[in-house]
């Protein structure tokens, strides 16, 4: 494809750009474009920007799962969002649903039968910050998970918690989707870290709400409780083995993964009652998660 050059002024030469290549770049006046000269060539490139993604949906038929519809649909990156239904009760739960976990998400308007949203922020810049934040959110969730435990009263904290695990992991889910990995090497096993650190609060959460259920009367022997430190320091380790990587760590992340699922299998296969028997089976799921978010740290190392 050529161009002409046009004279402006005695010495500035103007190029006119393809006007496909602006249209399938997102680009419009005012953004700037890289020029390098490479011998005789000129290249121009500039970083995409995504287009703003539109989708309209009738959430009628939804009803208890609307929540994870609009948590779905922010996640997959879609920037303006028309949400319908003849039901009146359904288009009022919408702005507490937003409120919850779509940052960023406003309800710009709104009739009987229908709400428009619009996504009010732009690209996410800080996302390695972003993400060790979710690591310390999680890690403290574990930590007030054994007090917790321990000491019969606190839970209310790790539903607390476990709610802003909810607010940045959704967040970061959107960002990958939208942006990409943003530096890091690949988006899937950082996506899939993402979702487990996640899931992991998932689990400490319903452990939370089956003692807050349990009123202080539910009975865990110390040996047992103990095992949601041991849980703990591995999702510790874990962390310090993304941001530092070394095999040695690899090898007693294995260790202390074996000796959590042996001891709680073991008290299993015994007398443990129904209380125990949830803190075990919590206990290994959120050991199991941890140690699968190895392979996706493994996967970002090579």
């Amino acid at each position: 494809m050529k161009r002409r050059l046009i004279q402006i002024g005695k010495s500035t030469l103007l190029l006119s750009v393809p006007r496909d290549w602006v249209k399938s770049n997102n680009l419009a006046k005012g953004d700037e474009v890289d020029i390098n000269a490479v011998q005789e060539k000129l290249i121009i490139s500039s970083e995409s920007k995504p287009a703003r993604e539109k989708i309209s949906v009738d959430i009628s038929e939804y009803k208890d799962m609307l929540p994870r519809l609009v948590y779905a649909i922010y996640r997959a990156g879609y920037d303006e969002v028309e949400l319908r239904s003849n039901n009146p009760e359904e288009m009022n739960r919408i702005k507490s649903v937003i409120w919850k976990e779509t940052v960023g998400f406003e309800i710009m308007d709104q009739g009987k039968d229908f709400c428009r949203i619009i996504n009010l922020t732009g690209k996410l810049d800080d996302l390695p910050h972003i993400l060790r934040r979710l690591f310390l959110v999680t890690l403290t969730i574990s930590e007030e998970a054994c007090n917790s435990v321990k000491q019969k009263s606190g839970y209310d904290n790790i539903l607390y918690l476990e709610k802003e695990n909810n607010r940045i992991s959704t967040t970061l889910i959107r960002a990958m989707n939208k942006f990409g990995s943003h530096g890091y090497k690949k988006t899937g096993p950082l996506y899939y870290i993402v979702q487990e650190l996640e899931r992991i609060g998932d689990q400490y959460k319903f452990l939370a709400q089956h003692f807050i259920e349990a009123d202080g009367k539910a009975e865990v022997r110390p040996a047992i409780a103990e095992l949601l430190t041991d849980v703990s320091v591995l999702l510790r380790q874990a962390y310090e083995l993304f941001y530092k990587f070394e095999p040695t760590r690899v090898i007693e992340i294995k260790a202390l993964r074996n000796k959590i699922i042996e001891r709680s299998l073991n008290y299993l296969g015994g007398k443990a009652n129904r209380n125990e028997t949830i803190v075990l089976h919590h206990a290994v799921n959120i050991t199991t998660r941890t140690f699968d978010t190895i392979t996706s740290m493994f996967i970002l190392e090579l």
